[in-house]
């Protein structure tokens, strides 16, 4: 495969933001013109580039450009929107006449709002969003980064690859308004995902995936490769799954378990938007324990870390680090302008979030969790239905464990799981000491919770 000049990328995205900052620019003033009391456009321009590999051939390899431009108006508080593929000028007017055209026909909401200048000042860049060597990085290195995690994959011929995907992108994206906020960033990032299972002749293992997104290719492939490892090791441990014991107690939650099962109920309760609509459990109890001391959750936009990293949120606002959640202690609502406004409150800069979740780490020691009990399911992955309004979940335990006597039984076939989540989430025994990132998207910690039902197949 031919390698693009070395700057190829970069010299692409400079070039499009440009002609995307000039069209955005023209926009709000075309608004103006035609009359919209508010108007923001979203503008944005990438260069990908893609391998993908299934069973072991290589069946896509591409580079993508492309350019998007959203854009919404206000007029006498009724909302319009619409959106186009490229930065052309006539295009884009006619947006602006179909967004006012629409804004007609909407219901007037008191409530509409967009910040100004002075509500959100210029945000300070994340300089470690950008990595030149990134931004040159041509398909002949992606085939090799590929084919290296392959390799790795498949070391042990009993793990089967159903489908590895791995893809470079660098972009850039720019939001405005006609009230004078004005925030834009750009971003190269390297991100990969893979899904199989094990194979020992009759013996199959149960299906898994896994995957990340970094800023920095220099340390990516050690990170990959080390992923690798892991998944492969795993998903082999879970060949010839054994029965696991029915009982109602305590089970240990991986940190994937602990996103998949406990997080979505929290966010949802603390999110501005269920506030507003009279669903939140927590819509008035900040500063108030909601749920176990041992917890403490927080959101870091900032952090290198993590691939939901941005200097402004959807509204504009600049990010910055905020604790949602303190010894078990609601500290604050995920509000965005709209929902602020409604709530007679102020946005806490996390519209299009939260962006980067850290449940911090505890002081549990990880052996004598597992040994809490002499029998000990250990969850990894969660298929089924949870109600974030009740609380009730129920589902099947996937890539988990059986522990008896603090030692590994090995791992489990279909085992259906239960219980309500606000008693769990009231009933966490102990918060593990070590911590793990989820997907380079957040980071959890192990947690021992008690109240769930286990049923084993």
């Amino acid at each position: 495969m031919s390698k693009p000049s070395m700057s190829q990328s970069k010299d692409t995205i400079t070039t499009l933001s440009k002609k995307l900052d000039a069209a955005a620019r023209d926009t709000l003033a075309y608004a103006k013109k035609q009359s919209a009391d508010r108007a923001k456009v979203s503008a944005s321009c990438s260069v990908e580039k893609r391998l993908v590999v299934e069973n072991k051939q290589f069946t896509l390899a591409n580079t993508l450009e492309s350019q998007k431009v959203g854009l919404g108006v206000h007029k006498d508080q009724k909302k319009g929107s619409a959106s186009i593929n490229n930065s052309d000028q006539a295009g884009l007017h006619q947006s602006v006449d179909d967004a006012l055209a629409l804004a007609k026909f909407s219901v007037a909401d008191e409530f509409l709002v967009m910040p100004d200048a002075k509500e959100a000042p210029k945000a300070k860049p994340l300089s470690f969003m950008w990595n030149d060597r990134m931004s040159e990085i041509g398909l002949g290195d992606l085939l090799e980064f590929t084919q290296s995690m392959l390799t790795r994959l498949t070391k042990d011929k009993r793990v089967a690859i159903d489908r590895l995907e791995v893809s470079t992108s660098c972009m850039w994206h720019g939001l405005y308004n006609s009230l004078g906020m004005e925030q834009h960033e750009t971003q190269t990032s390297l991100s990969w995902s893979f899904m199989g299972m094990a194979v020992d002749g009759s013996d199959v293992s149960g299906f898994d995936y896994d995957g990340r997104s970094v800023y920095n290719w220099d340390t990516a492939l050690d990170i990959a490769l080390k992923q690798c490892d892991e998944f492969a090791e795993k998903i082999v441990k879970n060949l010839r799954p054994v029965k696991a014991p029915t009982y109602k107690g305590q089970v240990l939650l991986t940190p994937r378990a602990v996103e998949e099962i406990l997080l979505g109920t929290i966010l949802y309760h603390a999110a501005g938007s269920s506030v507003m609509d009279g669903k939140s459990q927590w819509g008035d109890k900040i500063n108030s324990q909601v749920i176990s001391k041992l917890i403490n959750l927080s959101d870091d936009p900032h952090n290198s870390r993590f691939s939901g990293a941005t200097s402004f949120d959807g509204d504009g606002l600049p990010t910055s680090a905020r604790t949602l959640v303190q010894n078990g202690v609601l500290m604050t609502h995920l509000h965005d302008c709209y929902t602020a406004k409604h709530c007679k409150t102020k946005s806490s800069a996390t519209s299009g979030g939260p962006f980067a979740l850290i449940c911090a780490p505890g002081t549990g020691d990880l052996k004598t969790m597992i040994n809490a009990r002499p029998e000990m399911l250990v969850v990894d992955r969660f298929s089924g239905n949870i109600d974030p309004i009740k609380g009730d979940f129920s589902g099947v335990a996937k890539s988990s464990r059986y522990y008896k006597n603090g030692v590994d039984s090995g791992g489990v076939g279909e085992t259906m799981i239960a219980g309500n989540l606000f008693e769990t989430l009231n009933n966490v025994l102990a918060v593990s000491s070590v911590v793990e990132d989820i997907s380079g998207s957040m980071q959890m910690p192990w947690m021992l919770v008690d109240g769930v039902s286990v049923t084993g197949n």
